[in-house]
């Protein structure tokens, strides 16, 4: 493991809270993240500890912690202001608070600095608030990555854009390739594709039962829960609903999904 070859390696540090983050294994991220005292900045610091945070029940305390540091830091990168500017703006989208977050996606996005994960976040919050023109706008001529593509047809399925059919040819395609390789790098976003272009349940809530088996963030937590919703079946979203309860994960998206779950006759 690099953290035990160079154990000052702050990069090092910084991909295994990601990690740890992913596997829902936030003691161990905030352990990772208090690793990065003295190999990065004070904001970087507070900002890794903030992300595990605000995925942990303290979300409004990590939000205050993260932008008090953030006003209050006068010399930073563009990549540092960029990666802070991100974690603001979700943590703010899940709190529900549209304004703020919307703040800090448009100073992100003002840095004029390629970010593919900026650009996907950007993309769910605008499909979020139905803001689909923006989003084509955003992401017009994004077509050759796989994540920012299928956000793009979504948009343009909304809006009934002839270029939806197209695009939906385009991914199906790229799918059909990436499982003849063996590759479940975008499993997730496979199972949003049978479900909202292929209308087909069982298939959307296989692939989302088995990306949970790797992955709990909450966007994984959150297409669980929309194929579980959409095939009716709510022992299918009952992981996703303890890994909720268990984390505190405080999250308008997954709250509104879980009560609809919860409706579900049995």
């Amino acid at each position: 493991m690099a953290t035990k070859l160079e154990p000052h390696h702050g990069n090092a540090w910084s991909l295994l809270a990601a990690i740890h983050m992913v596997q829902a294994k936030y003691d161990t991220a905030r352990q990772d993240c208090e690793m990065l005292q003295g190999l990065a900045s004070k904001l970087i610091v507070t900002a890794c500890v903030a992300t595990v945070d605000s995925l942990s029940g303290k979300a409004e305390q990590a939000y205050n912690t993260l932008k008090k540091s953030y006003t209050s830091t006068p010399n930073m990168t563009p990549q540092e202001k960029i990666w802070v500017l991100t974690r603001l703006a979700e943590i703010s989208d899940r709190l529900g608070q549209i304004r703020e977050a919307d703040n800090f996606f448009q100073q992100a996005l003002k840095l004029n600095i390629p970010d593919a994960y900026l650009q996907a976040v950007y993309a769910e919050y605008l499909l979020d608030e139905n803001r689909n023109d923006e989003l084509i706008t955003l992401l017009k001529d994004k077509e050759r990555s796989d994540v920012l593509l299928i956000r793009l047809a979504l948009a343009e399925k909304t809006v009934k854009s002839p270029k939806a059919t197209e695009h939906e040819a385009v991914i199906k395609a790229r799918f059909d390739a990436a499982r003849m390789r063996g590759d479940k790098l975008h499993i997730q976003d496979e199972s949003r594709f049978y479900l909202y272009f292929l209308n087909n349940t069982k298939e959307a809530l296989k692939l989302a039962q088995e990306n949970w088996l790797s992955q709990h963030e909450p966007s994984d937590a959150r297409m669980l829960l929309e194929a579980a919703l959409a095939a009716k079946d709510k022992a299918a979203a009952q992981p996703a609903i303890d890994w909720l309860t268990q984390s505190r994960i405080e999250d308008r998206h997954l709250h509104y999904l879980v009560k609809s779950v919860q409706e579900l006759k049995s």
